[in-house]
């Protein structure tokens, strides 16, 4: 009977470790913040497939969904917005479509829609915490839908939601302390050069 326990612990365990680095806490949070969700409407929902070197598959959209969600979000502490899109590096704002273990796992070599332009759908704010190395994060985003990426991923043999979950934009992470927005230290002009 031990023996039974430990083996489905370690399982539990094995299961536990195999998800990304990010693990979901918990259900999403849908957030009533209706400024937001007026203002990211009036943002043309497109966007184009871009890959990383590394794999990593994704829809490049406009900065304008962080900047001007991140302005109107009223929620307490520190709203710190993604490295990817502070960084000269980063990739900016986006919709993340295919992990690269997802397209090693799967033998996806190439993808032959990389430039082509989705539209999407904005459904939601939502927020939901997360535990990232061993630390809990809440965050928020911008959930979308997109049935165009759907049978993408379809198409090349995956299921039709990256982890299950909707299609989404990250817009920042929420950190307990004095309420303010973290500023962005470049121009969205000069994020777009960088991407």
């Amino acid at each position: 009977m031990l023996k039974n326990i430990i083996h489905k612990f370690l399982l539990i365990a094995a299961l536990a470790f195999s998800f990304n680095s990010f693990v979901y806490a918990g259900d999403f949070c849908v957030e009533d913040q209706p400024q937001v969700l007026e203002q990211v409407l009036q943002i043309t929902p497109k966007g184009t497939l871009k890959q990383k070197d590394n794999g990593y598959l994704y829809v490049e959209v406009a900065g304008d969904f962080i900047a001007q969600a991140l302005a109107l979000i009223d929620a307490p502490g520190k709203l710190v917005p993604p490295r990817h899109y502070t960084s000269k590096k980063g990739i900016g704002a986006h919709i993340s479509v295919m992990y690269e273990n997802e397209q090693i796992e799967n033998e996806i070599w190439e993808i032959a829609e990389l430039g082509q332009e989705y539209t999407f759908n904005v459904i939601e704010l939502r927020t939901v915490k997360i535990n990232s190395n061993n630390k809990m994060k809440k965050l928020w985003l911008i959930a979308v839908s997109c049935p165009a990426l759907e049978q993408l991923r379809e198409k090349y043999g995956l299921k039709p939601l990256l982890k299950g979950h909707d299609f989404h934009i990250t817009v920042c992470s929420q950190i307990p302390g004095k309420p303010e927005v973290i500023e962005i230290p470049m121009a969205i002009e000069e994020l777009e050069e960088a991407a």
